[in-house]
């Protein structure tokens, strides 16, 4: 049996050593430290371990470490500080804290510019004063335009982003295959399918171009065979809707370029039976006219009409034939017995 006493003192030791080390600066290079004391206005001179403290005892500086504890703050939230102050989010965590300590100490060295984000200026009513006062607001990133290269380049980053840490875990790596899946569902849906009308044929590229990067960089996912998000049902649906569309416009080569990459993204997902409950094959024979009721070749087509269905005036006639031969059996039965 396990002490009591020393159970608490362990977690006692634990907490203790969490609240008083900071891994964050540890894993900083001296001249790295010294640029976070300098950039809080701190004495920045003495070995790491001093920096450390001093970066420790700091009211401000001391929230972005020690990692793990509940008062500290992690890289989202350092990202919202950073939003919070017209700051670029981009880099590491250090180059975060480095440039948030710059704006709040007025500390940048001399010769470099703070990095902020893109900013406009919009006019707004101050409801205190009742003046119109300008104010800096981040800029609203512009959407960028699809195309089939980008398409191509998202799936395959995708599909290698398999190396990281939230993917490593038991549950962590089934979720990448669906992320996958979700993804290229995205792609079809956002961008191949609201062009449709417009530029059909970029439609058929951007779908081309996802599919075929799904495929090419299929064999480096670990666990392929999960689809939580239901991505691949919705892919099946985009991939027919964009060959009802596109096939008039198709030359007979461009239409079996179509059909076999679906056909090869089919064989792939086959073994795993990601392509069961799809129409994809059946979407490659449209493309192709092979089921577009003309008859093949070896093939015979019944011509029989199919049988009408029956009227309410052929159910009581019937009825009544049904009805008039019991009387008759009746009659019949009656007389053999006397």
């Amino acid at each position: 049996m396990t002490c009591p006493t020393c159970d608490l003192l362990f977690w006692l030791t634990k907490l203790y050593y969490v609240c008083t080390t900071n891994p964050f600066a540890e894993r900083l290079t001296l001249d790295q430290n010294k640029q976070l004391c300098k950039a809080a206005k701190l004495r920045h001179g003495g070995p790491k371990k001093d920096l450390i403290d001093r970066l420790l005892d700091d009211d401000f500086t001391s929230q972005f470490g020690p990692e793990g504890n509940f008062f500290s703050l992690n890289v989202d939230q350092i990202k919202q500080l950073c939003r919070a102050r017209n700051l670029q989010v981009s880099g590491q965590k250090f180059d975060l804290v480095l440039r948030i300590l710059h704006c709040d100490n007025d500390s940048t060295p001399e010769g470099t510019t703070l990095k902020r984000a893109a900013t406009e200026t919009v006019s707004e009513l101050d409801a205190a004063t009742g003046q119109v006062v300008e104010k800096h607001v981040p800029k609203k990133r512009k959407k960028a335009a699809p195309s089939a290269s980008r398409a191509y380049t998202r799936v395959q980053k995708k599909i290698e982003s398999v190396k990281q840490k939230k993917y490593q875990s038991h549950w962590g790596s089934k979720t990448h295959s669906s992320d996958v899946y979700g993804l290229v569902a995205t792609l079809l849906t956002d961008e191949a399918l609201p062009n449709l009308t417009k530029d059909p044929r970029l439609s058929l590229d951007i779908a081309k171009a996802a599919i075929t990067s799904l495929t090419d960089n299929f064999h480096t996912m670990q666990r392929p065979g999960y689809d939580d998000l239901g991505g691949l049902g919705t892919i099946d649906n985009s991939l027919c809707t964009i060959a009802e569309k596109v096939k008039p416009l198709l030359s007979e080569e461009e239409k079996e370029e179509f059909a076999n990459w679906i056909e090869e993204w089919d064989s792939i997902g086959e073994p795993y039976g990601l392509t069961m409950d799809t129409d994809l094959l059946k979407t490659a024979a449209f493309i192709r006219g092979e089921d577009d009721g003309k008859k093949s070749e070896g093939e015979e087509v019944d011509e029989r009409k199919p049988a009408a269905m029956p009227t309410k005036a052929d159910e009581d006639e019937k009825v009544k034939s049904h009805g008039e031969n019991l009387i008759k059996e009746n009659v019949k039965n009656e007389e053999t017995t006397a």
